[in-house]
C-alpha cells in the first residue's frame, strides 16, 4: 500500500492517540493514525453512558485478556478488558471526569515546570475549542444520603477528596468527550485514518526510528515517518516494543526475540486499583437492580428520551464517591469509596455484559487510591503476553484496603443500613484477597523517568536511546494521578503537545 509520507504516525486511536492526532492536525502536521479496531465510536450502546455495561465483554468493542495468577489475590486470574475502535477504552468506561489533585502531577513529574502542569490541569475539564464541560452524573435520594453521610463521617475530606456526585463528560445525556473533540475540531484533511490495522513491529536504523510494520486484512504493510507516537495502551504499547526487540534482554530471550535495544523498564512498574465491594440492602431505595427491569426500565428510557436529567441512563453504574486521606499529606495512604448502585457476581461477565442482580441492594466499592504494589507485562516462551498487575503484593496496600473496609462499614451504617456481613479482624485479609478485582486503571508499563535505568521515556516522551520514537498514553505515568484514569490519560497527550510546541493547537 503506497501513501504520502506523513510527518507523524500515531499507533492507537484510543484516548491519548485521538487527542494527539487532533492536536497535531491543528498544528499543521500530516498524520497517519493506525487503529486495530474498526468501530467508529458512534454506536448507540457506546453513546449512552449506562449501556456500556452491556457491551464491555463484547469482542466487537473490546479486547479481552486474563492476568497471570495473582499472588496477592489467592492466585486468582482476573479479566483484563481493553477497549477497541476509535476512542478505545474511553468509549466503554465509566466516563468519570476527575483529573486529580495538582500535587500528584507535581510529585510524579518533578522535572516538568509547575506552571505547565497548572495550565494543562486548568484546561482538562474544558477541552479547548470543543468546550467539553464536566457535568454531574445522575443521582437520586440514595446518592444524596451517601454524600451527606460521607460529609458527616469524614469531615476532613475537601476539594478532590470531598464527597460528591460523579462528574462525567456528556451532552444531552450522551457521551461527549475527547472523541467528540477529535471528530468536531481536528483538521481531518491532515489525518489519514487506517482502521483494522494492527501494528506488529517498529523498525529503526542506527537508533533512529524508520517505520512501523502493520497487518491489515491478512497482508503486511510498511509505513515510514521521521516520528512515530505509540499510543496503544498500557498492555499493547510495551508489547509492541518487545516484539520490535526493545526491552529487557532476558524477557526477549525467553520469547525467542533478538534484543536490538535493551531497555530494562519496558513492561515493568505496572499499577492498577484493586477494587473491593461491600453489598448492603437498601429498604426504601430502589437501585439499578430494580430501575433497569420491566416497567421501571421503560420509565427510565422515556425520561432519557424526553431529556430528564435524573435518569440512570445519563451516568455510570456508580453515582457518587468520596476520597479519604489516611495521612496528613494524602500523598501515600488514601482510600476511594464509591456508591455502586447495583450488585453483581463479579466473577461472571458474559457477552451480555454486566448482569445486575434482582435483590434490592447496592454496594460500596473501595480501593487504595495510590497503590504501592507493582507488577509487569512480559512475554512467555511463545511470545504471548503475561499481564501481572501485582495486586496487594505490597503490605501497605493491604493495610489501606483494611482501612477501606472499615470506612465502608462505617459509611453504610451512617446511611442507616447494614452491610451484608461484618467481618471480624481475623477474616478481613482473606476476604480482601478473595474478592478484589481490577479497577481497569492500569498504568506505568513504559514509565517516564530521567534515566533509562528507571524508565522507558524521558520527560519529552521520547524513548531512551531511540530518536523519533515517542510513547504517549497511560503507560508512561509513573503513578496514579486520580481516582479514575480517563482525564489523566488525556493529560498525557496535552503535555506531549506542550513539549512539541503545539500548545496553541490544543
Amino acid at each position: 500500500m503506497s501513501a504520502p509520507r506523513p510527518d507523524l504516525i500515531i499507533i492507537g486511536g484510543g484516548s491519548a492517540g485521538l487527542e494527539v492526532a487532533r492536536i497535531a492536525s491543528r498544528a499543521g502536521r500530516k498524520v497517519t493514525l493506525l487503529e486495530e479496531g474498526v468501530g467508529k465510536g458512534r454506536n448507540f450502546l457506546q453513546l449512552v453512558p449506562l449501556l456500556v455495561g452491556k457491551i464491555i465483554a463484547n469482542p466487537k468493542f473490546a479486547n479481552h485478556a486474563t492476568t497471570t495468577p495473582q499472588k496477592g489475590l489467592d492466585h486468582r486470574q482476573l479479566p483484563v478488558i481493553l477497549g477497541r475502535g476509535l476512542g478505545g477504552s474511553s468509549r466503554i468506561n465509566g466516563n468519570v471526569a476527575e483529573c486529580g489533585p495538582r500535587v500528584r502531577y507535581e510529585d510524579s513529574f518533578p522535572f516538568w515546570p509547575k506552571n505547565m502542569i497548572a495550565q494543562i490541569l486548568a484546561g482538562l475539564d474544558r477541552s479547548g475549542p470543543c468546550t467539553i464541560t464536566r457535568q454531574d452524573s445522575w443521582s437520586d435520594a440514595l446518592s444524596g444520603l451517601f454524600i451527606a453521610s460521607a460529609g458527616a463521617v469524614f469531615p476532613k475530606s475537601q476539594g478532590f477528596f470531598a464527597p460528591k456526585v460523579l462528574g462525567v463528560h456528556t451532552k444531552s445525556g450522551l457521551r461527549f468527550n475527547h472523541f467528540d473533540g477529535y471528530r468536531l475540531t481536528a483538521i481531518h484533511k491532515n489525518i489519514s485514518l487506517i482502521q483494522g490495522a494492527k501494528a506488529v513491529k517498529l523498525t529503526f536504523d542506527k537508533k533512529k526510528i524508520t517505520s512501523v510494520i502493520y497487518e491489515k486484512a491478512g497482508q503486511r504493510h510498511e509505513l515510514c515517518a521521521d516520528e512515530i507516537v505509540v499510543s496503544a495502551g498500557v498492555v499493547q504499547s510495551p508489547l509492541l516494543l518487545m516484539y520490535s526487540g526493545i526491552g529487557e534482554p532476558d524477557v526477549l530471550k525467553q520469547a525467542n526475540i533478538t534484543c536490538l535495544h535493551p531497555l530494562r523498564a519496558v513492561g515493568q512498574h505496572v499499577k492498577d486499583h484493586p477494587n473491593m465491594r461491600i453489598p448492603f440492602a437498601t429498604p426504601g431505595h430502589n437501585t439499578l437492580n430494580q430501575k433497569t427491569r420491566g416497567a421501571a426500565a421503560l420509565i427510565e428510557g422515556l425520561k432519557f428520551i424526553f431529556g430528564a436529567k435524573n435518569t440512570v441512563l445519563r451516568g455510570p453504574g456508580a453515582s457518587a464517591g468520596v476520597n479519604i486521606a489516611l495521612d496528613d499529606l494524602a500523598h501515600d495512604a488514601a482510600i476511594r469509596l464509591q456508591l455502586v448502585h447495583f450488585t453483581q457476581d463479579r466473577s461472571v461477565i458474559s457477552h451480555n455484559g454486566i448482569q445486575f442482580e434482582k435483590t434490592q441492594k447496592a454496594s460500596i466499592g473501595f480501593a487504595p487510591l495510590w497503590p504501592s504494589s507493582e507488577g509487569s507485562i512480559t512475554l512467555d516462551a511463545n511470545g504471548h503476553a503475561l499481564i501481572d498487575p501485582g495486586f496487594l503484593t505490597d503490605p501497605q496496600d493491604l493495610m489501606v484496603a483494611k482501612a477501606g473496609l472499615a470506612a465502608a462499614y462505617q459509611l453504610i451504617m451512617a446511611m442507616g443500613f447494614q452491610p451484608d456481613q461484618l467481618l471480624p479482624e481475623e477474616s478481613q485479609e482473606s476476604f480482601l484477597r478473595s474478592t478484589a478485582y481490577s479497577g481497569y486503571h492500569l498504568l506505568g508499563s513504559n514509565r517516564m523517568a530521567l534515566t533509562p535505568d528507571l524508565g522507558v521515556v524521558g520527560p519529552d516522551f521520547e524513548t531512551f536511546g531511540l530518536k523519533g520514537l515517542y510513547i504517549v498514553d497511560a503507560s508512561v505515568m509513573p503513578d496514579h494521578l486520580s481516582s479514575h484514569s480517563y482525564l489523566p490519560t488525556i493529560s498525557m497527550a496535552r503535555f506531549f503537545a506542550h513539549k512539541k510546541g503545539w500548545e496553541s493547537a490544543i
